[in-house]
């Protein structure tokens, strides 16, 4: 079974995050991309099909996967239209910007018998297998306080739309969804949250630095994003009963990708970057490179095509998707109200 791709938007999204993907995976064909850039689009993918609206993709019948890297503000009403017209969809994140919205977007893909997934392909970055691997193997003892973050140095607003006011723009909306669901990954819901998201820059007009606390029975999840860190960022840092676990650096696949480089490449990703692990105990200290652990974002797209062909679970499930919209409104109203507020909350899909 050839599953046959419709992609809506050629931006940094569709381009350099989903096209390779498609491309590389042996059960996929893009058929269709939905852009403006025609040009562009023709000469990275020359068989396809390119089309000036999202509605001409919805109403092929040759398309069997709708992937939606549109702004944020059309992912609603685009995903429901290509579910209605029987596609299966792949929206990218944030999938939107409240529980109403994406409860709706979950109950007609049940209803109409199809898969229905939002892009968290992060959960396939080496750094967080590594952490879940010493998680489950209980290698460090358990668990007890883990800070994330995603830092980076932008001390100066920047001319693009998800720094422009409006509904799921801002850095918590673009980061946010990355670190919270890898939590929810991990742990599962927590008891309470607790949330702060403010705009720190210069001429900002969306908040651009948030950091969250997480409680749960046995442990304390912060997580964070600055524009301030000029430094090594420090990705992970996990304090288990029996010593600490740090990671240092991002994932190198998005800068392979950013790069040019392709997921069918025998040297993707190149190891040209600062990611470390350092893993302390109390009587040595041990040292792993990043190639010791490999992502694998093409991994999430195997399991998309096996979830849209029977065979199993996608990759991040309808419920999961629900929690992590819930978990990104209520950390708003936490940070609205500068309050401790319970997580409470059970997805209502048809």
């Amino acid at each position: 079974m050839t599953i046959r791709v419709g992609l809506i938007g050629f931006g940094l999204s569709g381009r350099v995050f989903h096209a390779p993907f498609v491309i590389n995976d042996p059960d996929m064909e893009m058929a269709y991309v939905c852009s403006s850039k025609v040009e562009e689009v023709r000469t990275a993918l020359p068989e396809v099909t390119v089309v000036s609206t999202a509605e001409a993709v919805f109403s092929a019948s040759d398309v069997d996967l709708v992937v939606i890297t549109t702004p944020n503000a059309l992912h609603f009403e685009q995903a429901k239209l290509a579910l209605e017209n029987g596609k299966h969809v792949l929206l990218e994140k944030p999938s939107v910007t409240s529980v109403s919205q994406i409860e709706a977007l979950c109950s007609l893909a049940k209803q109409q018998g199809l898969v229905f997934c939002v892009y968290q392909n992060r959960r396939f970055d080496g750094d967080l297998q590594r952490l879940k691997a010493l998680i489950d193997g209980a290698e460090l003892g358990e668990l007890k306080h883990l800070d994330s973050r995603f830092d980076r140095f932008r001390p100066l607003a920047q001319a693009r739309w998800r720094e422009e006011p409006g509904v799921g723009t801002g850095i918590f909306w673009d980061l946010g969804p990355h670190i919270l669901d890898q939590v929810l990954f991990l742990f599962g819901a927590p008891k309470w949250l607790h949330a702060s998201i403010d705009c720190l820059r210069e001429g900002c007009q969306t908040h651009d630095w948030f950091e969250l606390e997480l409680g749960y029975d046995d442990k304390r999840i912060r997580l964070g994003s600055t524009p301030f860190e000029a430094g090594d960022m420090r990705r992970f840092n996990a304090r288990f009963t029996q010593g600490s676990w740090q990671c240092v650096g991002l994932d190198p696949q998005e800068e392979a990708l950013r790069a040019g480089q392709m997921p069918w490449q025998s040297e993707f990703p190149a190891q040209q970057h600062n990611t470390r692990f350092v893993a302390h105990t109390q009587n040595d200290i041990e040292t792993f490179q990043e190639s010791a652990t490999q992502g694998d974002y093409a991994a999430f797209y195997r399991q998309l095509g096996h979830a849209i062909a029977g065979k199993g679970d996608a990759p991040v499930s309808m419920e999961q998707a629900c929690q992590l919209i819930y978990g990104l409104c209520l950390a708003e109203q936490s940070a609205e109200t500068g309050q401790r507020v319970a997580w409470d909350y059970t997805p209502r899909l048809g």
